[in-house]
């Protein structure tokens, strides 16, 4: 007869069999997935090396197109901005590299440089905001500067220096005026001047390079734009030079792009730290002596990739 230790052992028997199965099919499955993931590492890994390998060859022919660019602009932009007169303003954000390039087209195209500025950040810090107004208007403006109707330090500010920069359609501000103001931003360490002297200007080139920094960066941005409203207004035209970064959300170029009004009278490109971008800003601002405005580039909101390269 049966009895109950039977019936233990073989229940016993029974799970120690489906355990054995259930660990061998396990194991064979594992090593199936595990040949499979090995796979996909693989082709990941190659294809990694795929990118990497057309990256560089991007990067070496970027590159190259860079130093033909570079050799050739002297004679592409000969004699575009013949007898202009024309003021770098930089940004916080500017890359000196940047800067020097656009310089270096300007004159190559036959412009004077008549001087160069380099903003800090506190020029359009939303906290010294108190202080710029109080300079703007404390008093000693310069004959021939008209005090805008307007609380906004931005705005302030702006018109003074574009005064100081660019004077009026009317006429130039004398040298010492412009030393005047300049020296007084300077005293507040809103900007330092990166020139042996500084003269009034025709047209304006505001150059720019990634995104703003510090708090409140819509607030920097809008005394930033206001500047650039205020020298095209003041001159025959400005032109905001920068990056593909800057043409970002908190980027000048950006702002300026999004803003329909700037954007109808200021002219923006967003690859200057490169040689044909430099190149581009030449012809921009010439465009812009003519009375045309347009976005150039390759970021969102540019119009074009170069602008025409003849105003008439």
């Amino acid at each position: 007869m049966i009895d109950f230790r039977y019936h233990v052992v073989s229940l016993v028997a029974v799970f120690l069999a489906l355990a054995l199965g259930v660990l061998l099919g396990t194991t064979q499955l594992s090593g199936v997935v595990s040949d499979d993931l090995r796979g996909q590492v693989r082709q990941l890994d190659t294809g990694k090396r795929d990118l990497q390998a057309q990256l560089r060859t991007l990067q070496s022919r970027a590159k190259s197109d860079d130093t033909v660019t570079a050799a050739l602009a002297p004679k592409l932009v000969a004699g575009t901005l013949r007898d202009a007169k024309v003021v770098l303003v930089a940004t916080p954000q500017a890359a000196d590299s940047t800067a020097d390039g656009v310089q270096q087209a300007m004159e190559q195209a036959g412009a004077r440089v008549t001087g160069r500025v380099q903003l800090t950040d506190d020029f359009a810090d939303p906290r010294r905001a108190a202080d710029a107004k109080a300079y703007v208007t404390g008093g000693g403006q310069p004959a021939g500067f008209q005090l805008p109707e307007s609380e906004d330090a931005g705005v302030l500010s702006g018109a003074l220096l574009s005064y100081a920069l660019l004077g009026t359609r009317q006429g130039d501000p004398a040298p010492a005026v412009t030393s005047e103001v300049l020296a007084g931003f300077a005293s507040l360490r809103m900007l330092r001047v990166d020139s042996a002297q500084v003269t009034a200007a025709d047209l304006a080139v505001v150059v720019t390079s990634g995104a703003v920094q510090g708090e409140d960066p819509d607030g920097r941005l809008r005394t930033l734009g206001a500047l650039v409203s205020a020298l095209d207004g003041a001159g025959r035209g400005t032109v905001v030079a920068g990056t593909a970064a800057a043409a970002g959300k908190d980027g000048l170029v950006g702002a300026v792009r999004t803003d329909s009004g700037l954007a109808s009278a200021v002219s923006t490109v967003d690859h200057a730290d490169r040689p044909v971008g430099q190149v581009a800003a030449v012809f921009a601002l010439a465009q812009q002596g003519a009375g045309r405005s347009g976005q150039y580039g390759t970021a969102a909101g540019a119009g074009a990739p170069f602008p025409p390269t003849s105003s008439s």
